[in-house]
């Protein structure tokens, strides 16, 4: 109910090469970060949002950090 009123929705994905995805070896941090830039783009989430990564998600939000302008 929270999240409702705030309108605040969890989104997850499946990296390159797990679940339902394609495998490409070829990955990086940056690349990684790539993909979720576009992801938060096709979904319209604007220039503000926040990335949340346990285990390797952590990696994850590092490269977001470091590559994502905003």
């Amino acid at each position: 109910e929270l999240m409702d009123e705030f309108g605040i929705y969890m989104v997850s994905f499946d990296r390159a090469g797990y679940g339902e995805s394609d495998p490409d070896p070829n990955r990086s941090v940056k690349s990684n970060a790539q993909d979720v830039d576009e992801l938060a783009d096709q979904l319209n989430l604007g220039p503000k949002f926040f990335v949340i990564g346990f285990s390797f998600g952590g990696e994850l939000a590092w490269g977001c950090l470091k590559y994502i302008p905003h």
